[in-house]
């Protein structure tokens, strides 16, 4: 087999084992390294992705909400990147973009900002124990969300 069919292998592998999750398949795990393995998990735990959609959600009402439409924030998974990996990883955001002018649709989208890896890198939490969004992700969200809107077709 050459080179690039063995990576392609490798890869399928990867990505059927990620969207499998815990179901189980003929797929040989030993093909997966346990660092592959751990890129397949969220890097959150569900209480820190429960924190970090809040605090998603709060900001909207004085930012991305205040337009033509609404948002409800979904899911938040990020992955950790490999080791040599210069973003050391990615975080996803599941939403729905509601127009306030149509009350039939909704577009269900995704944001993936690179650079991030955890909930410390999301989340910046204050000696007092106050939270917010880290700034960095706020505007890579503000990227993200501002070019989906732009790309609705109303």
């Amino acid at each position: 087999m050459s080179p690039k069919h063995h990576f392609m292998v490798v890869l399928c592998v990867l990505v059927a084992g990620c969207a499998l999750g815990g179901v189980e398949s003929d797929v040989d795990s030993e093909a997966l390294t346990q660092a592959e393995e751990a890129s397949c998990h969220n890097a959150l735990s569900p209480s820190e992705e429960k924190t970090a959609l809040k605090l998603i959600d709060d900001i909207c009402g004085d930012t991305w909400c205040e337009g033509d439409n609404n948002f409800a924030f979904e899911r938040l998974t990020c992955r950790r990147g490999a080791a040599i990996s210069p973003s050391g990883g990615t975080c996803t955001l599941t939403l729905r973009i509601l127009p306030r002018d149509d009350g039939h649709h909704s577009y269900t989208r995704t944001c993936t900002t690179s650079g991030f890896v955890d909930f410390a890198s999301l989340v910046a939490t204050a000696q007092s124990g106050y939270q917010s969004l880290n700034w960095d992700y706020y505007l890579a969200l503000t990227d993200c969300i501002s070019a989906l809107e732009s790309g609705l077709h109303h």
